[in-house]
Formats: C-alpha cells, structure tokens, sequence
C-alpha cells in the first residue's frame, strides 16, 4: 500500500519490490507498508512526487568514468555504445540522422490520461513538453510517451543530429524546461 491505496507490483524478490505508485495518491510523504503471508510490516514514509524522471542507465552501462543512457537502433537488439565497450552486447556508434530508442519512468502524467497499473494499449504523449539535446544540439523528437505494452515505462524515439563524432557525447533531457538531472553520454560517429 502507498499512501492508503493498493500499489502496482511488478516484481518482487527477497531484497527487492518494484512498485508502482497509484494514480490517486497526492505528492508527499506518503507511508509504504508492505503486507504478506507472515504479517505486515512498519510503515516506511517515501516522497512522493507528480513527476521525477529518469533515464534508464544502469550501472553495467558505467565505461571508465562515462554513464551511457540505454539506447536502442530499430532493430532492438544492437545499442549505441563504443563498438565492442560491454562484451557480448552488440553495439556501433549513432550516426547523424539515425533514430534510436531511450526508456525512462516518472516522466509524469501523458494525454489521454493513462492510470497507473494499466498498459498502454495506444501512444499517450506526454503532458509536459520534452527536449532532447545530443552533444548541445537538439534532437528532433519523433516520439516522447508511454511505451505501448508496458506500464509506467516511458519511450522517446529521437533522430540523432549533426554533430562532431565522439564516444562521449553529453545526453540532456529536458521536461517542463527542467533538466533531468543524470550526467550521461552517447557514442557517435560520423557518416
């Protein structure tokens, strides 16, 4: 239970719960209690916010110093990193012009309205205006909302733009003219 009201459980294990919030529950300290067949526990207060995005970039995608974002090529399967920079994970550097794919959470409410726990079955966009800048210039963004199939999983779908080759070129998102606050990097080449 978040904040009185039955949460979204999408995975549990022995040290971990991923939940997500429901829609009704007001921004705030709210109280987490978790209940199961041994008992319930103490409730534990989490703040809750109307939005607190973040882009996936987990810790395997940590190269040296540089924190890559997830990003795809069309064929979900190859990802835009330095060639050959995580092994066994099929990669090249984006190219000028190129679409990639990038998933997030907590981006915040998308129109039509979408209540937490269920998939979106069709494209809802996100209420709040997106920016997506690759290396200080700003992607065209073809798409920026919730990822069809999924709950509470957000997909952008950006055209990479022309900019020097690096393998490190700085990734900002932008919603509601706030930056996310992640330092991360795509690798780009040239064509």
């Amino acid at each position: 239970m978040i904040g009185g009201q039955p949460a979204f459980v999408s995975y549990i294990s022995p040290t971990q719960i991923n939940a997500q919030v429901p829609s009704g529950v007001a921004p705030g300290a709210r109280p987490v209690v978790v209940t199961t067949p041994r008992g319930t526990a103490s409730a534990l207060n989490v703040n809750v916010e109307a939005a607190r995005p973040g882009v996936l970039a987990p810790a395997s995608f940590k190269i040296g110093a540089t924190q890559y974002a997830v990003a795809l090529f069309p064929d979900n399967t190859t990802f835009v990193l330095p060639p050959g920079a995580i092994g066994g994970v099929p990669s090249r550097r984006a190219l000028p012009g190129d679409t990639i794919t990038l998933y997030g959470v907590s981006f915040g409410a998308v129109t039509p309205a979408v209540p937490a726990g269920q998939i979106a079955a069709r494209r809802p966009a996100l209420a709040a205006p997106l920016t997506i800048t690759i290396g200080g210039a700003p992607a065209s963004v073809a798409y920026n909302g919730l990822a069809p199939g999924f709950v509470g999983l957000f997909q952008f779908n950006a055209v990479v733009p022309t900019i020097a080759a690096n393998d490190a070129v700085p990734l900002v998102f932008t919603l509601g003219g706030v930056a996310v606050p992640q330092s991360l990097a795509l690798a780009v080449g040239t064509r």
